[in-house]
């Protein structure tokens, strides 16, 4: 990797702001709250320092010359402010600087000397002449790792073509265009990984944040026939799962039903049966029933004496499964066990 170190104007760089990808496919979009951004910008009206920005150089002929691998929310609260889409409006009132009221001002209200002060700001930029998509990925996750980063934002980060993929099953599936799950933070990428690595592995491995995080740099470019041969299975339980979604009022929201629920279509797919959303349905909405009730005391599901202590002691070792290590392996098997219990009738029926 080669880092070429340069310090540019406040103002140069937003000249440039159109030749400088703030948000690559592979980062988080805007995440910096006002009173953040209003902070970082009264720290360079008081000529205080501010962290490095890097930027990656990209290839010529691109919509755009750079992109940022460190730094995208403080060029993004900078740029704002510079074109007066940003008030200097904080919760605690800004002190004056050098007898100079600043609190509640746009850049365009500042005085003279004000506004030089701001333009003239140097910023220290990295600019990351020629690295590889690792290299990349190792220094932004080195960068990060001072902030409260979460595994889906660090998986994303991974320049691998799983995450590609990924990614674009949880912005355009059909899914996640109707669903209510939250999309921030890459929580419906999240989602969707957890689903890639039932068909990569089968059940057979662990599906925490580290194994995901495995499983996305493992699975590299000649591994893209069995990519895409996960991409069309967990595409397939997910027209399944929309379908149930509807039907249940767009209720499934939770990661781990989600995941269980793909799990449970895609065991059933890879047996040759066809999976009838209505009769899915009707069994999810009857399981969540049972499980909200018990829910909170579920051991009174293991006493002596209930009515069916078969599917009381499924529905106990699910719950029991779900607080403890949702991820591990014999707790994602435990779960399917009672799903597969509770949902013994979900096959279509052929005419």
């Amino acid at each position: 990797m080669i880092i070429e170190q340069q310090i540019a104007r406040n103002d140069a760089l937003h000249e440039r702001r159109d030749t400088i990808q703030l948000n690559p496919s592979w980062q988080r979009g805007a995440a910096w709250k006002s009173p953040r951004q209003v902070l970082l910008v009264d720290s360079v009206l008081r000529g205080m320092d501010i962290p490095k920005v890097y930027l990656r150089r990209m290839p010529p002929g691109g919509v755009f010359e750079h992109e940022a691998v460190d730094g995208q929310q403080r060029l993004r609260a900078l740029w704002l402010f510079r074109n007066d889409e940003l008030v200097l409006d904080h919760p605690e009132r800004l002190l004056p600087i050098n007898g100079e009221t600043v609190d509640g001002l746009t850049y365009s209200e500042l005085s003279d000397t004000l506004k030089e002060r701001f333009d003239a700001f140097p910023v220290s930029v990295a600019d990351i002449v020629e690295g590889t998509a690792d290299e990349v990925t190792n220094l932004f996750a080195r960068l990060q790792m001072g902030v409260a980063l979460n595994p889906a934002e660090l998986r994303n980060a991974m320049l691998k073509p799983m995450r590609h993929i990924i990614d674009g099953v949880a912005t355009s599936h059909e899914f996640f265009l109707n669903c209510r799950i939250a999309d921030n933070r890459y929580r419906r990428q999240d989602f969707v990984t957890h689903l890639f690595a039932l068909a990569a592995y089968r059940g057979e491995r662990d599906i925490k944040a580290p194994d995901l995080k495995r499983m996305v740099a493992d699975f590299g470019p000649d591994h893209m026939d069995r990519i895409l041969e996960c991409a069309a299975e967990v595409g397939d339980a997910l027209n399944i799962l929309e379908q149930v979604n509807e039907l249940s009022r767009f209720r499934i929201v939770q990661k781990w039903i989600f995941v269980d629920l793909g799990w449970l279509v895609m065991q059933r797919l890879a047996a040759g049966a066809s999976v009838d959303a209505a009769r899915l349905a009707a069994a999810y909405h009857g399981f969540e029933a049972r499980r909200a009730l018990h829910n909170r005391a579920p051991d009174v599901l293991i006493q002596d004496g209930r009515a069916n202590p078969v599917l009381d002691r499924h529905l106990y070792n699910y719950i029991q499964a779900f607080r403890i290590q949702a991820g591990r392996r014999d707790s994602v098997a435990a779960r399917a066990a009672a799903l597969r219990a509770f949902c013994p009738d979900i096959d279509a029926r052929s005419e």
